[in-house]
C-alpha cells in the first residue's frame, strides 16, 4: 500500500510482519553469501620493507648532481621500470610463484596478478620523501617475504642505475652540444678571418691608422707642392740666367747694339725691381734676377760711355764691374758665357725631370688618399658588418664556455653517481615473513554482510510496500478518497485463496530447506574453517573490547 505521511509505527510492524519471510530470506542469503566468500577466498600474507631514502654524503653546495628529478617522479619512473613484464616474470622464476598458484597463466596474466599485489605506499610532501613501503601479497608467507625483498633489491638497484643513466645520458648530450658548438666557433673564427683578409683597412679598428695615414699623404703631397713651387723659381731663374747670357752673347757677336736700347731695357729693368719689391722680399729669387740684369746693363753702359771716350776701358771696366765675365777679354767672356748656358740649361733638364717625378709622386699619393679615403667612407658598413659578426661569434663563443661549463659539472656528478656518493636507497626495515594473513579481512566482510542483511531485511519490504498499491484498511482508503465508508468486507477466503495461501507457505518451507540444506552442507564441508573464522572474528572483537 502506499505510505501516508501519518502513520504510526505499530503499521510499520505490520508491514515487517508481512514482510516476514522476505526479511529472514535476506538475511540467510547475504550472511551465507558473506560466510562463503570467507571461507573460499584465500587467505593473502603481506610482507612489508621499508626503504631508507639517504641524501647525498656530499653537500649539494659542493657538487650539483645532474640526476635532480625528485624522488618521488624517481619513485614513479623506478616502479615503472621494475614492474615491467620481463623484470616480473625474472622475479617468478626466481621465488617460484609459478608452480604457488600461476600453473597454466599466461606470462600477462601473471605479470597483471603480481602488479595488483605489488603496494607502493609513499609518505611525506613533494620533494621531501624520507621513507617509502614496498609490499607484496601471497598465499604462502614465504613467498611473499621472498618476494618483497626481491622487489626491495631491484628498486634499490635501478635506483643506481636509473641516476647513473641521467648523469650519463647529461653528460653524452652536453657533449654532442659542446662539439656541435665548438664547430660552429671555429667556423665563425674562418669567417672573421677570412672576412679581415678580404677587407683590410676597411676595418673600424683601423680607422685611427687610415686617418694618421692620410694626414702623412696630405702633409706629403703639400711638401711636394712646396718643393715642385721651389723647384720652378728656380728653374725661372735659370731661365732668366740663360736669356740674359744669351742676350749677351747676341751683344757681343752684334755691334751694333746702341746705348739707347740699353738705356731703355735699364729703365725697365729698374721699374720692374720696383714693382718686385713691393711684392717679395730681398732675398726672392726674381728680385736677385733682375738687380743682376740690372747690373750688366749698367756695366755694359759704362763700358760703351768709355770707349765712346777713348778712355781706358779696361781699368775702368775692372773697377766698375766685380764680375769676373766683365775683367775677361770680349773672346773669352764669349765663350765662358756659352758654357755657362750649357751648364744652366742641364741644371734646368735635371729640375724639369725633378718636377716630373715629384708631379708622378704627388698623383700617385693623390690616388692613394682617394683609394684611402673611399675606406673610410666604407667603415660605417664594415663596422656593421663587423658588429654582426662579432655578435654572432660572442654569442657562440658564450654559448660554449657555458656549455663547457655545465659538462664539466656533469662529468664530476657522473663521477659522484659513480662512486655511490649521491642520494641512495637503504634498506631501513628488512622484509619480516607474515604470521597473519592480511587478506581477507573476514570480521570486516562478516560486519558488512550483517549490516547489508539488516538494511535490505528492513528497508526491503518499505520499498515494496511503496511500490504496492494494494489498500488493506479503511484508513488507507481515507487517506485517498475522501468518501464515507458505509461498510469493510473480510478477505473471501475461497478455493483461489487457499490455493494461493498454500504455494506460499510451499514456497517459504522451500526456501527454508534449501537455505538450511545448503548452511548443512556448506558446514560439513568446510566446518572447521569457519568455526576458526568465527573464533577469529570473536577474538578480535573481545580484543578490541
Amino acid at each position: 500500500m502506499p505510505l501516508r505521511p501519518n502513520m504510526e509505527p505499530s503499521e510499520f510492524l505490520d508491514i515487517l510482519r508481512r514482510r516476514k519471510w522476505m526479511i529472514l530470506f535476506s538475511v540467510l542469503l547475504i550472511l551465507f553469501g558473506a560466510m562463503v566468500y570467507c571461507v573460499l577466498v584465500p587467505d593473502l600474507y603481506q610482507s612489508s620493507t621499508k626503504i631508507l631514502i639517504i641524501p647525498p654524503t656530499v653537500a649539494e653546495g659542493m657538487v650539483q648532481s645532474t640526476a635532480n628529478v625528485s624522488a618521488r617522479n624517481r619513485l614513479a619512473i623506478i616502479e615503472t621500470n621494475v614492474l615491467s613484464r620481463s623484470r616480473l616474470m625474472g622475479v617468478i622464476r626466481e621465488t617460484g610463484i609459478s608452480i604457488l598458484g600461476f600453473t597454466g597463466m599466461s606470462e600477462d596474466a601473471m605479470t597483471d596478478i603480481m602488479r595488483g599485489r605489488i603496494n607502493l605506499d609513499v609518505g611525506g610532501s613533494e620533494g621531501n620523501i624520507l621513507t617509502f613501503i614496498l609490499s607484496f601479497e601471497h598465499v604462502d608467507p614465504r613467498v611473499a617475504q621472498n618476494v618483497a625483498s626481491r622487489l626491495a633489491s631491484l628498486f634499490i638497484d635501478e635506483n643506481v642505475k636509473n641516476r647513473e643513466a641521467l648523469t650519463q645520458g647529461t653528460a653524452k648530450f652536453l657533449e654532442s652540444q659542446l662539439e656541435e658548438t665548438r664547430t660552429k666557433l671555429v667556423q665563425q673564427e674562418e669567417k672573421m678571418k677570412k672576412y679581415k683578409l678580404q677587407f683590410g683597412g676597411e676595418l673600424p679598428q683601423q680607422e685611427q691608422s687610415n686617418l694618421n695615414r692620410l694626414s702623412r699623404l696630405q702633409d706629403q703631397i703639400k711638401s711636394n707642392s712646396e718643393a715642385v713651387a721651389r723647384l720652378q723659381d728656380r728653374k725661372v731663374f735659370m731661365e732668366a740666367q740663360i736669356s740674359n747670357l744669351e742676350s749677351g752673347i747676341r751683344s757681343a757677336d752684334s755691334a751694333d747694339t746702341s746705348a739707347d736700347q740699353l738705356l731703355a731695357d735699364l729703365a725697365m729693368r729698374r721699374k720692374k725691381l720696383e714693382e718686385l719689391n713691393e711684392k717679395y722680399t730681398p732675398l726672392h729669387p726674381s728680385l736677385v734676377q733682375v738687380r743682376w740684369e740690372i747690373t750688366q746693363l749698367e756695366a755694359k753702359i759704362a763700358k760703351l760711355r768709355r770707349a765712346e771716350k777713348k778712355g781706358d776701358g779696361g781699368s775702368a771696366g775692372r773697377a766698375t764691374d766685380p764680375s769676373p765675365s766683365q775683367a775677361m777679354p770680349d773672346t773669352q767672356r764669349a765663350g765662358w758665357e756659352r758654357g755657362e748656358v750649357q751648364r744652366l740649361r742641364g741644371q734646368v733638364a735635371a729640375i724639369d725631370l725633378e718636377i716630373v717625378a715629384m708631379k708622378r709622386e704627388t698623383a700617385s699619393t693623390a690616388r692613394t688618399i682617394e683609394e684611402i679615403q673611399r675606406k673610410v667612407e666604407r667603415l660605417p658598413q664594415r663596422e656593421q658588418e663587423m658588429i654582426s659578426l662579432s655578435r654572432d661569434y660572442e654569442n657562440i663563443r658564450r654559448s660554449y664556455s657555458e656549455l663547457l661549463e655545465k659538462k664539466l659539472k656533469a662529468n664530476i656528478s657522473e663521477n659522484l653517481e659513480e662512486k655511490q656518493k649521491g642520494e641512495r636507497f637503504q634498506v631501513l626495515e628488512p622484509a619480516e615473513l607474515p604470521t597473519r594473513p592480511s587478506k581477507p579481512n573476514r570480521l570486516k566482510v562478516l560486519a558488512l554482510a550483517l549490516m547489508a542483511s539488516l538494511v535490505i531485511g528492513a528497508g526491503g519490504p518499505i520499498a515494496l510496500e511503496m511500490l504496492d498499491p494494494t489498500l488493506r484498511g479503511s484508513r488507507d482508503f481515507k487517506n485517498f478518497f475522501d468518501l464515507p465508508i458505509l461498510a469493510s468486507l473480510p478477505i473471501i477466503q475461497d478455493d483461489r485463496y487457499k490455493r494461493l495461501v498454500a504455494v506460499r507457505r510451499a514456497a517459504v518451507i522451500g526456501g527454508l530447506v534449501s537455505i538450511t540444506g545448503a548452511y548443512m552442507v556448506f558446514l560439513l564441508i568446510h566446518g572447521k574453517k569457519v568455526i576458526s573464522i568465527l573464533q577469529s572474528a570473536a577474538s578480535t572483537v573481545g580484543g578490541r573490547f
